[in-house]
């Protein structure tokens, strides 16, 4: 018979974020976007900071949990675990803190991206990306399944 769900964890340094079992999980890795599913083969890929799309098991085809993540890998095996230091659900992300976040690196980086520290301009648009990813998960994700 088989295998239609797998087992799915995600973790950060401070908690286990997720634990379920999942027909298919949509992650943003370095080379773009791809799907794992039960049966699939074994590997890690590196994510890039982007969405989290999990479709539990026995959710309908339209019925998606969604999620920010920042970065971090995922490993698939006989289960997939997602390793990050930071991810979010789309009801639990603050857009005013989002908001505010996004300005005053933008302010930073329009004053200090020609002179700065390079690492302090990479850091401000590392948050500027991190910002327009949450964004776009607190308003429902910008992929359409």
């Amino acid at each position: 018979m088989a295998v239609n769900s797998v087992k799915l964890e995600i973790i950060t340094p401070s908690k286990l974020f997720y634990r379920g079992e999942v027909d298919l999980v949509i992650v943003t890795t370095l080379e773009g976007d791809e799907g794992f599913m039960a049966g699939h083969c074994w590997g890690c890929k590196l994510l890039d900071i982007g969405e989290l799309w999990i479709q539990e098991k026995g959710a309908g085809k339209d019925d998606w949990r969604v999620a920010a993540v920042a970065g971090g890998f995922i490993e698939i095996k006989d289960s997939i675990i997602i390793y990050t230091d930071a991810v979010e659900w789309s009801e639990d992300i603050d857009m005013d803190r989002v908001l505010s976040q996004k300005a005053m690196a933008e302010d930073w980086l329009t004053k200090h991206e020609e002179d700065g520290d390079p690492n302090d301009v990479m850091k401000a648009k590392i948050i500027i990306a991190k910002s327009l990813t949450r964004s776009n998960v607190a308003s429902g994700g910008v992929r359409h399944h």
